[in-house]
């Protein structure tokens, strides 16, 4: 029995070593892997910061462009209500103009002679 033990005592040492050695091995792996993910988690979160300000930046666009066109159209209707405006303006003056007919000068008319 005596000769059990000392197997025992013998083999124990080196097998709680090697228990140990690969306990050590396989944390160092999975912290390796960890490690690995996390990177690859923090490029993909910036690959989507960069996507979103991308689709942002497309979206503003789209806004401005759209904005643009909008303000173009109003000052299109702007130009043609002010050619309106000003065209009954030119005819309202010729319309209250009296028109002189052909021969008679500036010369006052004999229709309208002051009574003294």
């Amino acid at each position: 029995m005596g000769s059990r033990w000392r197997v025992i005592e013998a083999v124990t040492l080196p097998m709680l070593t090697l228990l140990f050695l690969a306990l050590w091995q396989g944390y160092r792996h999975h912290t390796e892997a960890i490690r690995a993910i996390r990177l690859q988690l923090h490029e993909l979160e910036q690959q989507e910061s960069e996507v979103t300000n991308t689709n942002l930046m497309v979206e503003q666009l789209e806004f401005l462009q759209r904005r643009q066109q909008s303000l173009e159209t109003q000052i299109g209707d702007l130009k043609q209500a002010q050619q309106r405006w000003s065209t009954q303006q030119r005819q309202r003056v010729q319309r209250s103009e009296p028109t002189a007919r052909p021969g008679e000068s500036d010369k006052p008319s004999l229709d309208f002679i002051p009574i003294p």
